[in-house]
């Protein structure tokens, strides 16, 4: 028992010298200590995830390391989604309810854009209309930006202000704008989800990390805001010529998970004290992709660094079907 032990954690330095993540994330349960999440085969998994469309491929991920469960999260919740058969790899407290913070504006920019809006159209913020504290605002008020750059705002930078001027222009009021997002939530199948405002801000908008992955694979579905989801980086030239870069708050798109043999194929960030360090992120390594939903962990680069460690870790431990 004790050279397995060992031998256990030999595995386990030399996987983070490998990966340049916290070594702290990498503190596998084979066998040794508490087991913090119920695995299952994905085909029962997959079952049990109700709420992710029909795929047409039905060939599940084989677990080809049996002996590894997964690592160690701060996150109170945590999952890992393969996206072509629905099978669950991972998952700690899927089904809790938590409030998502920014997680939010995935939902505000679906909603927005089934308004059907022109992006090219050039409008202008106000103060008094649209100002939402908490966060930076990217955007000059009073100074023209099209609205393709306000939706980029809100989603590469988080921008509160700018999600907030989304609503004003999508021609819908506050309260029918957010009724529409509990209703596409609804009919998305998320009927543990409930949103109480658009940015993110009110900690009663809430979700759960199996649901917050179908709520990704719809915004990832919208070339749109699939698009914006991708860029590290995104810059903003307003009327003025006053121009902006904003960094993704998605620290992941900074990481070597964006760089070959990996790419980012999608993500939000959100934060609260109610909810602590949110994110979900898509990864893609040759050709598959899954999806990660870190939901409550301890700090901004603690929920990076297991999204991170998560993705690789399912990459590792299961073989797709070619």
């Amino acid at each position: 028992m004790l050279l397995k032990i060992l031998g256990q954690l030999l595995v386990a330095t030399t996987l983070v010298q490998i990966v340049p993540v916290d070594a702290s994330v990498f503190e596998y349960q084979a066998g040794v200590g508490k087991m913090e999440q119920t695995m299952m085969s994905p085909v029962e998994s997959q079952m049990a995830f109700g709420t992710l469309p029909e795929a047409e491929n039905r060939d599940y991920p084989v677990k080809i390391d049996l002996d590894s469960y997964g690592i160690v999260t701060s996150a109170w919740s945590a999952m890992v989604v393969d996206d072509s058969s629905g099978a669950v790899l991972f998952e700690k407290h899927p089904d809790a309810l938590r409030s998502i913070g920014s997680v939010t504006k995935l939902m505000t920019a679906l909603v927005f854009l089934e308004q059907n809006p022109n992006l090219n159209e050039v409008v202008t913020l106000d103060p008094e209309l649209d100002y939402v504290g908490g966060g930076r605002i990217y955007l000059g008020y009073f100074n023209g930006v099209s609205l393709y750059n306000v939706l980029g705002a809100s989603l590469v930078g988080s921008d509160n202000t700018a999600t907030q001027a989304l609503v004003r222009f999508s021609g819908l009021s506050s309260v029918d704008f957010i009724a529409r997002m509990n209703q596409k939530a609804d009919e998305m199948g998320m009927v543990q989800t409930d949103f109480y405002d658009v940015a993110g801000l009110d900690s009663n908008s809430m979700s759960t990390a199996r649901e917050l992955v179908r709520l990704l694979q719809e915004a990832e579905a919208n070339e749109t805001i699939s698009y914006f989801m991708q860029q590290s980086t995104y810059t903003i030239t307003q009327a003025s010529g006053r121009s902006v870069t904003i960094e993704n708050t998605n620290g992941v798109l900074q990481t070597f998970m964006n760089e070959s043999p990996y790419d980012v194929v999608g993500g939000k960030t959100g934060y609260l004290p109610q909810a602590g360090y949110v994110l979900i992120t898509s990864i893609k390594h040759e050709g598959n992709i899954v999806h990660v939903v870190i939901m409550g962990a301890e700090s901004k680069d603690a929920r990076v660094q297991e999204a991170k460690g998560l993705a690789y870790w399912a990459f590792q431990t299961y073989q797709w079907p070619e």
